[in-house]
């Protein structure tokens, strides 16, 4: 039983002797207190950095909304082959006890419709409801990211450290990938001595094997992994799966438990809600932020409770792209004369707060195929029974794994690159450098459908399906994240603006066709009908057909980025500088992927981890 779910049920259970009570790393919600930083969001970058902070023997508070997702969600956010419960687009495919419910605002044609955003509330944040997926950005989107924020820590070679010290890497058990070899860079991961596990699966998923051979012969070379600042290719990817139990790595599973387990621990507020940060002056002009106001969750007819966190040094907000900048605003902090609309009075005018959201749109077609997939399970609750049995009894089978695990990565080639208009060809290559990918291809062991509901998609008719999605990984459009009221206890209006740059539509519609053809590939080879399943090819054929298609069943892979932007001083739109501290505050810091100053390639879980370490080794060396 892991150490939380001990907390929660004894919490006068003695780590060991010598050490405190896992009570004592909960806070008395309701009760003012005072800690040397106050971290708002226990999720990914927060409990990093808390961990971190703690280690150095600093008090820290962690203010997260929700709770533990182990008892919360139970084995659908631990086990690796239920993660897409709750994740589908439909508005109300989400569980409250660990998702926001957050639904987009209409999106404008082809979409014309609102999408469920999933996000993680519960300890652990979205490391704690993603994908796995464990990758690091290419060197010149390091280098790109170093120039736009003018400090050249942030270049590659200068950021490997950080990206390797939150893991633990675990190298694949070769005899497991009998029909298929997986190349990896070992010095990408060494020494990995973190606390974050990072392996492959136990087990492979067949199809894996024939999407390998397929992307290689569609031009996509095998590369040495997604880690050595090389993407561009295809290879198999590491997961943030233990490879002992075969369950979630997460912040809290990895961080926390460890903190936990070593007696230093940052000071937990469960079921807690920031609703303001709070300022004050001292000897200076310059606002400076003392604490927070919380309000504690109340249930079945228990009111809520205010009661007030203050921090001596700092308080950081790590709540994620929606929240962080959503705290911001309401505190005062945004641009003041839409602040001025909800009578809120004006902090700091920063006017790019809850600006520029990057984000990836995903769709993707099905046909039948001749391996084992997640129809096989859907199709049949004897052999269902029969995986959940071998994943108890060996941690390894179908359930500890998510999908084939094998990704492609390209620029659009020929003959689709010439099928985009000119302008589109141009917006990208101005914008991205020459190793950022504008596409990445996520085959999927199953039956996605237009992604309302990842559990009710599957035909169920007795045959097998698999999925191939495209990600659209250098998007050109940017959303908004505003505010609907004055009050943390409303959702903010969360507004993606997916596909409306007109570049990003264009590499859409030419990128399926691409999709068609790696199908014909694998439909050659004999591993998949030649039939498309869905959506059809009598049903989708023109250009217009597609887009519209299109409009109808992307969804997001949850990226969401930017709204808190880094910059230099010079840039009017930037809400950070490049060690996450809001322009003209003092002891205020915003740490989580809304301080990128645009989205990585890619998955961006890497990323948060290495910015909390590398920030929090900033603020030690600060105050040591």
């Amino acid at each position: 039983m892991s150490p939380i779910l001990l907390s929660l049920i004894c919490l006068a259970a003695v780590v060991q002797s010598q050490q405190p009570l896992y009570s004592s790393f909960f806070g008395r919600s309701g009760v003012n207190a005072e800690y040397d930083y106050v971290i708002v969001g226990g999720g990914t970058a927060g409990l990093t950095l808390a961990t971190r902070l703690s280690e150095a023997n600093a008090s820290v508070a962690v203010v997260e909304a929700g709770g533990f997702y182990e008892t919360d969600n139970g084995n659908l956010s631990v086990v690796p082959g239920y993660a897409a419960f709750y994740t589908g687009s439909d508005l109300d495919n989400f569980q409250p006890l660990i998702d926001w419910g957050i639904s987009t605002t209409v999106q404008q044609k082809p979409i014309a419709r609102a999408l469920h955003y999933a996000r993680g509330k519960t300890f652990g944040g979205s490391s704690a409801r993603n994908f796995f997926v464990y990758q690091r950005p290419t060197v010149q989107a390091m280098q790109k990211w170093a120039d736009e924020v003018g400090d050249d820590s942030f270049t590659w070679d200068k950021m490997l450290p950080y990206f390797k010290k939150s893991i633990n890497y675990t190298a694949s058990v070769y005899g497991t990938y009998t029909n298929s070899s997986i190349t990896q860079d070992p010095d990408a991961f060494e020494p990995g001595n973190g606390p974050l596990q990072v392996s492959f699966s136990n087990a492979v998923d067949p199809l894996g094997t024939w999407v390998q051979r397929a992307f290689i012969e569609a031009g996509m070379p095998q590369t040495a992994g997604f880690s050595s600042g090389q993407l561009l290719g295809s290879a198999y990817g590491p997961l943030t799966i233990d490879p002992t139990t075969g369950e979630r790595s997460s912040s809290e599973s990895a961080f926390l438990q460890h903190a936990l387990k070593q007696g230093r621990a940052p000071v937990l507020y469960k079921n807690t809600l920031a609703t303001r940060i709070l300022f004050g002056t001292g000897n200076s002009t310059t606002p400076q932020a003392t604490g927070i106001q919380a309000l504690t969750a109340g249930t079945f007819g228990t009111g809520s409770v205010n009661f007030t966190l203050s921090a001596r040094k700092e308080v950081i907000l790590s709540a994620g792209a929606f929240q962080s900048p959503q705290l911001l605003m309401v505190s005062g902090i945004g641009n003041c004369s839409e602040l001025a609309a909800f009578n809120i009075a004006c902090t700091r005018n920063l006017v790019g707060v809850g600006n520029n959201m990057w984000d990836h749109p995903i769709f993707g077609s099905a046909h039948r195929v001749q391996v084992n997939t997640a129809s096989a399970s859907a199709n049949n609750p004897v052999l269902a029974a029969e995986l959940v049995k071998l994943y108890l009894e060996t941690q390894s089978g179908p359930l500890s794994i998510f999908g084939p695990g094998y990704y492609g990565w390209e620029k659009l080639p020929e003959p689709y690159r010439s099928l985009l208009s000119n302008s589109s060809r141009t917006a990208l290559d101005a914008a991205f450098p020459s190793d950022w990918p504008e596409i990445e291809w996520l085959p999927q062991a199953a039956y996605s459908g237009d992604n309302s509901n990842k559990q009710t998609q599957d035909p169920k008719d007795g045959h097998n399906y698999a999925s191939l999605t495209t990600s659209l990984v250098a998007p050109l459009s940017r959303g908004t994240v505003k505010l609907a009221s004055s009050s943390m206890t409303t959702l903010p209006l969360v507004d993606p603006a997916w596909l409306t740059h007109p570049a990003d539509l264009d590499l859409a519609v030419q990128s399926f066709k691409r999709q068609r053809q790696i199908w014909d590939t694998l439909a050659a080879m004999g591993v998949a009908d030649s039939d498309e399943a869905y959506p059809g090819f009598a049903n989708v054929q023109t250009d217009d057909e597609i887009k519209a298609w299109i409009g109808k069943s992307m969804t997001t892979v949850y990226h969401a980025s930017g709204t808190c932007k880094m910059g230099n001083g010079k840039d009017e739109s930037a809400v950070v500088d490049s060690k996450g501290r809001v322009f003209g505050v003092a002891g205020l810091r915003v740490v989580d992927a809304s301080a990128f100053p645009f989205l990585t390639p890619g998955h961006p879980q890497s990323v948060v981890y290495a910015l909390a370490e590398k920030v929090a080794e900033g603020i030690l060396n600060e105050t040591s």
